[in-house]
């Protein structure tokens, strides 16, 4: 809880607060501009807010920058603070006495706050928790008919949203948004894809198509696998006969050519050899018999030169004719062998049939890739609609219990306000807006009395630290129902921060409540500062 507010601007240096109800009193006359709102605005700076910056420019051009030094106690412990408007972002851990300790930025303040209110499991900044529910004049929270908006411009989407987390019922719908954010886009990454064309986009008419091909294709396959074991046998034994009569009718080749090349080398080997006696040869056969008859021997090499001509001439038709047939002895057992391998492999592979099947494969293939992306597409389209749907109804399961519990609570302290029976404000959210149904909605004070309800249906029903409340709120509103109310910011065990003029008109038993509860009382001549510029 807030202990106190020091300052030496203010004209009372100490402004000390308690539990429960704390009220800014001004005076009988409802004087205007003596500081209540002033303080107000104080008490939002404290709690780490902007607005004193920027709505109350005034006070720190009269009377300068100002610091400001206060205290909290949680769990026991004190502790002590000091921020100034001329470095508002900055705020002093102290001691006891205010001497600073060490500076922490405004946000590691506000997480400070945040859990030193115990508030880490409602997920929301301290400032989205208690801004809306610090209503002073000067700030744009004031709106009856938009309750839930701290600011003009807030989405009341946003409103719902604060609202639902503010009741700590979000983490479901934070899942399931999640999903469906996640679904959309995958969504949106398929028609893209659709759209640039890097995968085809099928009618309905197509895919069905596409379904009919693949189970042709399937059926065709199927066929062929059966009749293939039967094929892959006959064609081996046909294959197994075919080598063998292949491999007879190589053997016989080859044996002729055995025969052709032994044949063709002895014709060779008789052309090498076959050569006549020439005349320079007989010269050492005179040197041992000169007797011998030379014209006699040259007449019989004159033959045998003669003959060797025409034996010579007959193997070099030999040798041709034998070189012909070995030649296509050869080739045949080339044609042979081709004949003998092609066989072979058509055992494994029978090509009419790879063809086929691979033809088979590329339509498989391309008609299962389209109907993929069809069922794909229709899946993600029916899973993000399933997905919104759930959405839908878990927000709208938890939209109308915490519309039941605000106007539950609103119906019972409306009958504690007036102790008869009578109508009660009621909030209706809805998926991205909200309503608020005021009651004897005939005036300005009657409509910040519903404002006022809503607001402490929220503090009761939820873990809210504080409310503030402007005198603005307070303006005739039903005399003998403030006493009530005073009962019921009491009741709630929070510290609420009022300010409240005119007391008198409320009745005595009000009266004495609100002056047992005041922190400071302001009028025309005791106002909140040391200066009044107002003069």
């Amino acid at each position: 809880m807030l202990n106190e507010i020091r300052c030496n601007k203010f004209r009372e240096k100490l402004i000390t607060f308690h539990t429960g109800l704390n009220v800014v009193l001004g005076d009988n006359a409802a004087t205007n501009s003596i500081g209540k709102s002033t303080l107000l605005m104080v008490l939002d700076f404290v709690f780490g807010g902007e607005s004193f910056l920027t709505h109350n420019k005034d006070a720190v051009y009269e009377l300068g920058d100002q610091d400001y030094q206060f205290s909290f106690t949680f769990d026991g412990e004190d502790y002590y603070f000091r921020r100034g408007t001329f470095k508002p972002d900055l705020v002093y851990s102290c001691t006891k006495d205010y001497d600073e300790i060490e500076p922490l930025s405004i946000e590691d303040y506000k997480a400070f706050l945040k859990s030193s209110y115990s508030l880490e499991d409602v997920d929301l900044s301290f400032r989205s928790i208690v801004s809306l529910f610090s209503r002073v004049w000067g700030k744009e929270n004031l709106d009856v008919k938009h309750p839930l908006h701290s600011f003009k411009s807030q989405s009341a989407s946003d409103c719902i949203t604060n609202t639902i987390k503010l009741y700590k019922k979000f983490d479901s719908i934070k899942l399931l948004a999640e999903d469906v954010k996640n679904k959309n886009e995958e969504k949106q990454t398929i028609s893209k894809a659709f759209k640039d064309g890097l995968i085809s986009k099928n009618s309905k008419v197509q895919y069905k198509n596409n379904l009919a091909s693949v189970s042709s294709i399937n059926n065709e396959i199927e066929e062929i696998k059966d009749n293939l074991k039967k094929y892959a046998v006959n064609i081996a034994e046909i294959a197994n006969r075919e080598v063998m009569e292949l491999k007879v009718e190589k053997d016989k080749l080859l044996s002729e050519k055995l025969s052709l090349d032994t044949r063709l080398l002895r014709v060779k080997n008789d052309l090498n050899n076959n050569k006549g006696l020439k005349s320079k040869h007989l010269s050492p056969l005179l040197k041992y018999f000169p007797n011998v008859n030379v014209n006699k021997l040259e007449e019989v090499e004159s033959f045998h030169s003669k003959l060797t001509l025409i034996l010579r001439k007959e193997l070099r038709s030999s040798e041709a004719e034998l070189s012909a047939v070995l030649e296509s002895v050869v080739d045949e057992i080339q044609v042979i062998d081709r004949k003998i391998e092609a066989t072979i492999s058509n055992i494994d592979n029978p090509s009419l049939v790879i063809d086929r099947v691979y033809e088979l494969s590329q339509g498989h293939a391309t008609a299962s890739k389209e109907i993929e992306y069809f069922e794909t597409d229709v899946q993600i389209k029916s899973d993000l609609k399933d997905a919104k749907e759930l959405l839908l109804a878990e927000k709208t399961r938890i939209l109308a219990l915490i519309e039941n519990v605000i106007n539950d609570k609103n119906r019972k302290n409306v009958t504690k306000i007036y102790t008869e029976e009578r109508r009660c404000p009621s909030l209706h959210l809805g998926q991205n807006s909200y309503s608020f149904e005021l009651i004897e909605d005939t005036g300005t004070g009657k409509a910040y009395s519903n404002l006022i309800l809503l607001d402490l249906a929220f503090l009761e029903t939820t873990k809210l630290p504080f409310l503030i409340h402007d005198s603005v709120l307070f303006k005739n509103i039903q005399n003998d129902a403030v006493a009530k109310l005073i009962e019921l910011y009491e009741s709630t065990g929070k510290q609420s921060f009022i300010a409240i003029d005119e007391i008198e008109k409320y009745g005595k038993d009000a009266e004495l409540k609100l002056k047992s509860r005041k922190v400071i009382s302001l009028d025309n001549d005791n106002v909140l500062y040391v200066k009044d510029w107002r003069k």
